[in-house]
């Protein structure tokens, strides 16, 4: 089996590659279960606080592979098996107790997108495209686009895109409500680094508690959603982090926080 996914480890931040530039990082199996199994083994890491997810090559991820749709014969089961690894991968990093960016490049397209859509923030290289094409094989978007893109564009604009297609500039989403960071090509994983190093030098498990919260919270009602805060601050009022940060202010300086 090749190395689909690369991992590098610095200071408390994975930076977790696609690493099957050949096809621009179209999710083939072999790539889904080794990030699958990164994402577990990242998960368990103590010393982990913040996953990027970026890409080798010319793109990010050019989502599906079609040329394995083609090849590959109808089995409806097999393919049920297939998406369920894919739809793990989302769920995971929408639950997992790590900060998750996404540094995106050349193309976002399909599950691309939504890979890029489920993780926490967004880092993306000026001019990269995000796509929309199922339509041309036949198919519905998966993984998530249609939990994601009304949420950030509403419905109607959602279904039309879905319906025609949708090729945008990432500084044509950002007009659109797409809260990504936009910086120069060539720069994007090292401004996730950047953005990474900031977060783990914050009160970490308050970040890591409002992230669980918003991702499971949409179907919530107002009085539910207090209720759940009213606990997570209970709990955070004896974490390290929370005492530092009393201190720091009354101290007039900047709170020095670990992560506990």
């Amino acid at each position: 089996m090749g190395e689909s996914i690369l991992v590098n480890k610095d200071r408390g931040i994975a930076t977790i590659y696609l690493n099957e530039p050949e096809t621009l990082n179209a999710l083939s199996m072999n790539l889904k279960y080794q990030l699958l199994d990164t994402l577990n083994e990242i998960e368990r890491d103590n010393h982990i606080n913040v996953v990027i997810i970026a890409g080798k090559g010319k793109a990010f991820c050019a989502g599906g592979d079609v040329k394995a749709m083609a090849r590959d014969e109808y089995d409806p089961i097999v393919i049920k098996r297939n998406l369920e690894v894919s739809t793990s991968i989302i769920d995971k990093i929408r639950k997992m107790r790590k900060i998750t960016i996404a540094a995106i490049h050349g193309y976002a397209a399909g599950a691309g997108l939504s890979l890029a859509l489920s993780s926490d923030l967004i880092v993306a290289e000026e001019e990269t495209k995000l796509i929309l094409s199922f339509k041309n094989v036949g198919l519905t978007p998966d993984l998530g686009i249609h939990y994601h893109l009304p949420r950030i564009v509403g419905e109607w604009k959602a279904k039309e895109w879905i319906f025609k297609g949708m090729k945008l500039s990432v500084e044509e989403a950002v007009n659109y409500g797409f809260l990504i960071d936009v910086v120069p090509k060539g720069q994007s994983q090292e401004k996730a680094f950047e953005l990474a190093s900031e977060l783990a030098a914050g009160p970490l498990q308050a970040f890591i508690q409002s992230k669980l919260l918003i991702n499971s919270g949409s179907n919530l009602k107002l009085e539910d959603i207090m209720e759940k805060e009213n606990d997570l601050h209970t709990i955070l009022r004896a974490t390290n982090d929370h005492k530092e940060g009393i201190n720091a202010f009354f101290e007039r300086r900047t709170a020095r926080f670990s992560g506990r």
